[in-house]
């Protein structure tokens, strides 16, 4: 059974139409002012984390397969690596040009996550001939909250994701033409995905499962046969994917352990390996402070009955869509026990596992369009549709204004936790003569980060509990150790700083500044 068009088809203008409504979103999560915010609220230590990398970069300091960042870690080099360099890279040598503006980053990431909606949007309007779903599946994804959040932000993960979508397209593009260049254009856009988050390998590796099932059962998922009928040739992007991949994570695990391993995650934190308590613990966190991040709870509930729905209508549904989201929804399961224990405190591993409610959706639609098309081409139908997208931008809008202007949420915000009064002390060090490559400890922050990117300075802070006792601290002067600056005055109290703290150079607001001897 073959889709029929109808009057809700328009490519010619559909791409107009999406980004129509991108910019009013944009306007409507307030955009306009946060493209220009510095790194700030919802993991703000991850933020300058990939800031730092793009600003030392900018500053010739590392090269692409050497990154370094401002702190300094145990082998006083700051050589580590997290993502595939690409756009930390790219972006630092771009800032050569335009100077270093920290929205110019925002924007790329913006730009890509557009690409990527728009590849949705035309992926889905070419599986159901109707370009009104296409917009409404774009849609659905840019009203999830952390998909929003992280599209104006400094994270890989939604880049990762978007390059993603646009493997799918033209992976579409290869299962409605049959031609081979659309399969390794495809595997590109996936490796680029991959290679910047390994879960933005999801796509990837659920077609991967369509091609295996094929060559074994006799289960075909072409429009007239198979979709892989020269196997010996096709399976070769896939392979180059794989190898690729393997050989970059590779490459990153051994570089980290030949210089400050410990500082990103490179592996699992599964399930296993915490007790009962513990992943209550995490349960608990994940329902109070991320669940509505997701996607508001009227559409998470949506998805799970539609789920259900196209899981028992195996016989009726097109077979692609079905296998694509069965092996979604395992890869989501698994994804969930290998990665449990990061889910607390990081909302963002989870961006790139929307493509599983995406394909919900999808094939829902199919299969309603092909069994109940007077439902499908209601226009009450649409008008609920259009209903519940104001609804779930609504929340997102409320969702992305918390994040930056609710105190407990963006401390950045506040007095005493905020680094407001550091923005602009680069000058001021620079004055007292601290070069930026003159190792200084920061007493009293406990990110890698957070307060080395936004002064530019390279050196130390008390990520782990270091440097909380004298020893340590003389230790670190007798190696390279030349600054310190004190976060908070009631510090200067503590017996372990008192040697320390004779040679005041300077004062910025609540930060005090010393030359260690």
């Amino acid at each position: 059974m073959k889709i029929k068009t109808n009057n809700y088809y328009f490519p010619k203008y559909s791409l107009l139409v999406l980004m129509g409504l991108l910019v009013i979103l944009f306007f409507i999560y307030g955009f306009d002012t946060i493209l220009f915010l510095r790194p700030q609220s919802v993991h703000q230590w991850r933020q300058c984390d990939c800031l730092s990398f793009t600003l030392n970069f900018y500053h010739n300091d590392g090269s692409f397969f050497a990154p370094v960042i401002h702190y300094l870690g145990r082998d006083g080099d700051g050589k580590t690596v997290s993502d595939f360099p690409l756009l930390y890279y790219g972006i630092g040598k771009l800032w050569k040009i335009t100077g270093y503006h920290e929205y110019i980053y925002r924007l790329i990431v913006l730009l890509i996550s557009f690409a990527g909606l728009a590849a949705l949007a035309k992926t889905v309007e070419g599986i159901l001939k109707d370009s009104f779903m296409g917009l409404f599946m774009a849609l659905i994804l840019y009203s999830s909250t952390i998909f929003v959040y992280y599209s104006n932000n400094f994270l890989m993960n939604v880049p990762a994701f978007s390059f993603a979508l646009i493997g799918l397209f033209f992976f579409y593009k290869f299962y409605d033409s049959g031609k081979n260049k659309f399969l390794f254009i495809s595997m590109l856009f996936f490796l680029t995905g991959g290679l910047l988050k390994t879960p933005g390998l999801m796509g990837f590796v659920a077609i991967l499962g369509i091609f295996v099932i094929e060559q074994i059962f006799p289960v075909r998922f072409g429009k007239n046969g198979k979709l892989f009928p020269r196997p010996k040739i096709q399976i070769l992007p896939f392979l180059i994917v794989i190898i690729l991949i393997a050989l970059w994570y590779w490459y990153a695990a051994s570089y980290n352990s030949r210089h400050n391993s410990g500082i990103f995650l490179i592996g699992i934190l599964p399930i296993w390996e915490i007790n009962k308590a513990h992943i209550l613990d995490i349960i608990h966190s994940v329902r109070i402070l991320w669940l509505s991040s997701y996607q508001s709870k009227v559409m998470q509930g949506i998805a799970i009955v539609l789920f259900i729905a196209v899981l028992f209508s195996y016989k009726k549904s097109q077979k692609f869509l079905w296998y694509f989201m069965a092996l979604l929804g395992i890869g989501f399961l698994l994804y969930l026990l290998l990665f449990f224990q990061v889910f607390n405190h990081h909302d963002y591993y989870l961006i790139n596992q929307l493509i599983f409610m995406l394909s919900i959706f999808t094939s829902f639609f199919y299969l309603l369009k092909l069994h109940c098309p007077r439902v499908f081409k209601s226009w009450i139908f649409r008008v609920l549709l259009v209903l519940l997208m104001v609804y779930n931008v609504n929340v997102c809008a409320r969702n992305i204004y918390n994040r930056y202007h609710v105190n407990w949420l963006n401390p950045y915000l506040t007095e005493t936790k905020g680094l407001d009064n550091i923005d602009n002390i680069t000058p001021y060090l620079r004055s007292l003569g601290i070069k930026r490559t003159d190792p200084m400890l920061v007493e009293q922050d406990p990110s890698f980060d957070i307060t080395l990117y936004f002064m530019d300075q390279k050196g130390y802070t008390t990520f782990g509990g270091r440097f909380r006792d004298s020893l340590e601290i003389r230790q670190g002067i007798k190696s390279d150790l030349k600054y310190m600056i004190v976060t908070d005055s009631s510090l200067l109290q503590q017996p372990y700083l008192q040697p320390f703290i004779k040679d005041r150079i300077g004062r910025w607001g609540k930060f005090y500044i010393f030359k260690l001897h």
